[in-house]
């Protein structure tokens, strides 16, 4: 079982990875970089497009799913 959802967390990690890629390259992706740049220059605050979310927990369960499944030692 324990194979099995890290196998999962794998396979939906890639896809978050692929889905976050697209995003980056249309040019809805291209909007919302730009608008959130200009927000943060504006205001200063800490905003993170929508691409760089998707990358962000891509990561974190294509790294979760790949250490459960023993392919990395920790």
């Amino acid at each position: 079982m324990k194979k099995l959802i890290a196998l999962v967390a794998a396979a939906a990690g890639v896809w978050l990875l692929y889905m976050g890629y697209q995003r980056q390259e249309s040019l809805a992706g291209k909007a919302d970089k730009t608008v959130t740049t200009i927000g943060n220059k504006i205001d200063g605050g800490t905003r993170i497009s929508t691409e760089a979310q998707y990358y962000a927990a891509g990561a974190v369960l294509t790294i979760g799913g790949v250490v459960g499944l023993g392919i990395i030692r920790r």
